[in-house]
């Protein structure tokens, strides 16, 4: 029963995950009245004057964006090392990011996720991490499991225990 918040915590850790990574849907353009070809004021899309398109385009990439990138691929040793280098960066924001990164990194090596395990080749890298998220959830979820048996077992053997030390201490008393 105290694990029941655990999971609900973890189921919506990551609903939250899933909803952050959904694209957000289009909306359909609404019909517009025909306009006369003089009432447009559009630009001419060849004239690119003082538009540097390569500039806008270039996405610059950190340690961080590689290490997601390879744990999508499900290479953990380069992810770990792409969050290793990413801890070294300034700011304590990355410092968390890396944490978090290394962290994940760990469970999936240790849960023996392999790179054959995908469903689908092809997946969009986003899919990829919500897939191993969502493993993620469901080893924890086991481990809670085997935990639960254990202690229900601990609390088993300790009130036999507790009775044999009971039964001897009235053997030992009546005497």
């Amino acid at each position: 029963m105290p694990y029941t918040c655990s999971r609900f915590v973890i189921v919506a850790t990551t609903t939250l995950l899933v909803l952050g990574c959904a694209t957000p849907e289009t909306e359909t353009p609404q019909q517009e009245a025909p306009v006369s070809a003089a009432a447009l004021n559009i630009p001419d899309p060849l004239s690119n004057d003082g538009c540097d398109c390569e500039e806008v385009v270039v996405v610059e990439e950190n340690y961080f964006d590689r290490g997601v990138r390879a744990l999508a691929a499900r290479d953990y040793d380069q992810a770990a090392t792409y969050f290793e280098r990413h801890r070294d960066t300034e700011g304590s924001e990355a410092q968390r990011e890396a944490d978090v990164g290394i962290a994940f990194v760990t469970l999936m090596s240790e849960a023996s996720i392999a790179a054959d395990d995908s469903t689908a080749s092809g997946i969009d890298e986003r899919a990829e991490v919500m897939i191993l998220a969502l493993a993620a959830v469901q080893i924890l979820e086991g481990r809670l499991e085997a935990l639960d048996a254990l202690n229900k077992a601990i609390s088993e053997d300790l009130e036999k225990r507790e009775e044999a030390l009971k039964r001897l201490r009235d053997l030992t008393l009546g005497q």
